[in-house]
Order: structure tokens, then sequence, then C-alpha cells
């Protein structure tokens, strides 16, 4: 039984490293394009980045300020 498990999961290691090398060959090849094209992988939410005004104060109540700050928007 051990042996038939083993069978089954050790060709999947071998599987993951290589598909591991494929990828960083595919990142530097898309990276010596000129000019060179980056992959996004993730979508920035507004907790990323937040812009403040020296000298501006926000008037609004703080628990309001925190539960606009979770909500996404879309700006398509």
């Amino acid at each position: 039984m051990l042996r038939t498990l083993l069978a089954l999961f050790r060709p999947l290691t071998t599987i993951a490293r290589e598909l591991a090398i494929i990828r960083e060959l595919w990142e530097l090849e898309l990276a010596s394009r000129q000019p060179p094209i980056y992959r996004v992988t993730e979508r920035p939410s507004k907790r990323d980045t937040e812009v403040t005004y020296s000298g501006v104060t926000d008037k609004r109540p703080a628990y309001k300020r925190g539960f606009e700050a979770d909500e996404e928007e879309d700006d398509e």
C-alpha cells in the first residue's frame, strides 16, 4: 500500500519542480523583451495606497473612514 502511494506522489514533486523552472524562464524571457513585459499577479486594493494632503483634514468620523477603506471600488 505504501509503495502504491509513493509511486503516485513521487512524480508530483518532479512536476512541480519543472513547472517552477519553466515559470522562471518565462519571466526572464518576458523581461528581456524591448520594452519589457511585466506580469501583474494581483489587483491592488484601497488598503495598498493611501493619499494624504498636507494641511487638509478629513472631516468624516473615524468609523466611516475605516469602513470605507474595506470597500473595493471597480473603476471600470
